[in-house]
């Protein structure tokens, strides 16, 4: 993996800074939160509230200026990114055909759209390691989308499905005329203030008979502070400081259930916590997501446990990252009793 395009930006950003007791928050129930964090390797924990920073510590040398690989922690910001393209018009509308942009596309992946890509219900067969594991063989994200199987009618199978997510890249792209890191600074990294230095993380791969080869994009490399931000505009309902940045309609619906009968704790490239019952890609586990956190938390969660998190109902965001092996979907995880005493920690 290697750093891509560095964004330099003249902005200098800060969240307000408050105390726990002003926004009605129990700072020894926070201390608790900050305790879970720091027993499972944790670089960073950022607490907001209604905006304003509650607490932010960093463990493990880190600084708050440092960027951290945030793997699938970046699909929140980009689904802010497609929804500023639809905003734009350079997509026509969220349930446009993907093949509208890559006719190379086989015609039975002709049922991908936007939408179901985004709620990991495209209907197409994915197998992680065969995909993250394509680049060593020479085979690029593009190529290896293009060879996924169509198993099932949209909205009918949940998949956590990297191809078809790595499908949109290149649909943006070519919507735009830009490429993916020019399009991510001009839309996302300059009007939300980013820190300098972030980029995407590129995948490269040395292939006989094609050299050096560029595979596609990982991830953004980002600072924990630019990471909350994504939770802030879906909390004020597409806003970011005062002004339209998404559509309203479109911001809401991202932490919104697309199919609960399939997977109610999954809405649009964010994991959510309704119902008496989660999902991966496997059968049903009998028990909310998130438990002891309020029905409206909603997260994003990369590898290793980079998680931006959301509770609208209290006007929290959380982000978390560091390396532990312990992921939110097993039961009684550390992510899911810091954010629940997180949660406990407000009473107002």
């Amino acid at each position: 993996m290697r750093p891509g395009k560095i964004f330099r930006g003249d902005a200098r950003f800060a969240w307000p800074v408050t105390t726990p007791e002003s926004v009605a928050m129990d700072a020894r129930k926070i201390a608790d939160a900050v305790a879970i964090a720091a027993d499972y390797n944790t670089d960073s924990l950022l607490i907001l509230r209604h905006g304003k920073l509650v607490h932010e510590q960093y463990w493990n040398g880190k600084l708050a200026l440092d960027l951290q690989q945030t793997y699938s922690g970046t699909k929140s910001l980009f689904s802010l990114l497609v929804g500023r393209m639809i905003r734009r018009g350079s997509i026509e509308r969220f349930d446009q055909n993907v093949r509208d942009f890559i006719p190379e596309m086989p015609a039975e992946q002709n049922q991908l759209t936007f939408h179901n890509v985004l709620a990991m219900m495209p209907g197409t067969l994915n197998v992680t390691m065969d995909v993250e594991g394509a680049g060593a063989r020479g085979i690029t994200q593009l190529e290896t989308a293009l060879t996924r199987e169509v198993v099932a009618p949209p909205f009918t199978r949940f998949s956590y499905n990297n191809s078809a997510y790595r499908l949109l890249f290149t649909a943006l792209e070519r919507a735009s005329g830009k490429s993916l890191e020019d399009l991510t600074e001009e839309e996302v990294f300059t009007p939300l203030s980013f820190a300098d230095g972030t980029h995407w993380v590129l995948n490269h791969a040395v292939s006989p008979g094609r050299g050096d080869l560029f595979i596609g994009y990982q991830s953004i490399k980002m600072t924990p502070v630019d990471f909350a931000k994504s939770a802030q505009v879906i909390i004020d309902h597409g806003r970011w400081q005062g002004e339209e940045y998404v559509d309203a309609k479109y911001a809401n619906n991202l932490i919104k259930a697309q199919e609960p009968e399939v997977n109610p704790s999954f809405a649009l490239f964010h994991h959510v916590n309704g119902d008496a019952f989660c999902r991966m890609d496997g059968p049903r586990v009998p028990h909310k997501l998130i438990p002891g956190t309020p029905d409206d938390t909603f997260l994003m969660y990369g590898t290793r446990g980079q998680v931006v998190a959301g509770i609208p109902s209290l006007g929290l965001v959380i982000v978390r990252t560091g390396d532990h092996g312990e992921t939110f979907y097993e039961k009684d995880n550390f992510i899911a009793r810091m954010l629940g005493r997180i949660a406990e920690s407000v009473s107002v």
